[in-house]
């Protein structure tokens, strides 16, 4: 079976000069960000259906918990008792209901091994309207083969090639459990009763990022290290065991759909111009920026536009910022990252790592990072994602710096309106978004503050000096 994921390397380009000539405040733990940044839009054209939806919200009982424990902790597992509540205020995570769950287990005939779990459910949304509008029968099964079947085979190929313990990757939360359905098998559609069990990360010390703020130059090192290590595991994947690659990374990144459309891309497309227009010093590139916006947009809609470039094409993430990802630190220096862990796998897709790096470090990175370090970033992850193919034996001939650059320059124009739209929600005032997947978008495009403005020229601008505008 080959794997057809080879695409012009003109197409882009072709439709660029085509488009030039034709003139949500912080989640707590887990809550796992934006969704993805296409049903957001489509959710602030649909807030006043949501806001009266009579939502009946998921709960697991202690036979669901011990179905899903057992599999991993063993067939005498016992649920002694076990408290859940509500990881976030009902309504506020519209993508999936998110509980808090500590758990006291034991084994059937030994009383004595009572031990308690701090859990995190992830479930179905709570609505019928909701599960169509985040396709979530494909994206729940898809962010559960990451965790039940992708991490497995990512740890057991630097298992076998003795990677070791300081360049190992280990950016998947623990998974106790889950499941797509009721039966006790995996499928490949999810219904209402689909959840997957994690490790609350909060209890191992993990916290999150200030989205507002952004991340410093040493937690912006260590992600784009793990993110090039992340995307070198699968391409090595690709090559050294394409039947593996096929069974386990190809069908996590099985396409989807998600409630969005043209009307929807468009009209958020003109309300980021007019406030590209407010921002002082922008007003010179409003005709590239137009452009760009139009030109991202009909990619977003038609993804054949700008296809995956091999041989650098990987499992993406799509939706990788600051609220998509916590971090553990140093036991002698509470400020200094030494470990991260990625969340929220629902969105995935096969693409190019260009888009994840670019998306990651524009959405993430505080002010001032890029335009002092990008060219030692890029460096890094090129050299992390080499280092990481080396370490399992895998052919790094085809992937010269160069080629990552031209990779990066080829797909730079994709990210324009999704780094441009979702600076609105990560810059917004904590005082007006208590919650990012509660918020209203509309209100922030009229009222785009002083860190949106900063950020957003700040990009443009490198966007127009690197010609990717």
């Amino acid at each position: 079976m080959q794997i057809d994921t080879v695409g012009s390397s003109t197409t882009l380009e072709n439709f660029h000069q085509t488009v030039q000539h034709h003139n949500p405040g912080d989640h707590n733990l887990h809550n796992h960000g934006c969704e993805n940044f296409k049903c957001h839009m489509f959710i602030t054209g649909a807030a006043s259906t949501i806001s009266h939806l009579e939502f009946n919200m998921p709960q697991l009982s202690q036979q669901d918990l011990e179905a899903l424990l057992r599999p991993t902790l063993g067939r005498n597992l016992v649920v002694e008792s076990f408290m859940s509540k509500p990881l976030t205020e009902p309504g506020e995570n519209y993508g999936s209901t998110m509980l808090d769950i500590e758990v006291t287990i034991r084994h059937e005939k030994d009383e004595t091994s009572s031990h308690n779990l701090s859990l995190v459910a992830k479930l179905e949304p709570p609505s019928e309207y909701l599960r169509e509008l985040f396709d979530s029968p494909t994206s729940f099964c898809k962010e559960i083969t990451c965790y039940m079947s992708l991490k497995l085979e990512y740890e057991k190929l630097q298992t076998e090639m003795c990677v070791p313990k300081d360049k190992f990757l280990d950016v998947f939360s623990k998974c106790y459990g889950a499941r797509t359905t009721m039966s006790e098998e995996i499928g490949d559609k999810a219904d209402e009763n689909a959840a997957i069990l994690l490790e609350n990360l909060k209890t191992l010390n993990y916290r999150l990022g200030d989205r507002r703020v952004g991340l410093d130059l040493k937690h912006v090192q260590l992600v784009v290290s793990k993110l090039a290590r992340f995307h070198a595991l699968s391409v090595a994947l690709k090559l050294l065991k394409p039947q593996v690659f096929r069974d386990t990374v190809l069908k996590a990144l099985k396409p989807h759909t998600v409630g969005f459309d043209e009307p929807v891309l468009k009209a958020s497309s003109l309300k980021i111009l007019k406030i590209i227009e407010t921002i002082p010093g922008c007003d010179i590139y409003l005709q590239k920026v137009q452009k760009g916006l139009e030109l991202a947009v009909q990619i977003e809609l038609n993804r054949s536009l700008c296809p995956p470039r091999e041989p650098y094409a990987t499992f993406s993430h799509t939706d990788l910022w600051v609220n998509n990802m916590m971090f553990c630190y140093d036991s002698d220096n509470e400020n200094y990252p030494v470990g991260v862990k990625f969340l929220d796998f629902q969105g995935i897709v096969y693409d190019s790592p260009a888009r994840d790096l670019l998306f990651f470090l524009y959405s993430s990175a505080a002010e001032g990072v890029i335009a002092n370090n990008y060219d030692e970033l890029i460096r890094l992850y090129h050299q992390n994602f080499i280092d990481c193919l080396k370490g399992v034996g895998s052919d790094i001939s085809p992937f010269t710096f160069q080629f990552l650059l031209d990779e990066i320059d080829m797909f730079a124009p994709a990210e324009v309106h999704h780094i441009l739209y979702m600076l609105l929600p990560i810059t917004a005032d904590k005082t007006v978004v208590t919650e990012l997947s509660g918020f209203v978008v509309e209100t922030l495009y009229h009222k785009p503050n002083e860190i949106y403005k900063r950020k957003a020229k700040e990009y443009i601008t490198d966007c127009v000096q690197r010609g990717w505008l």
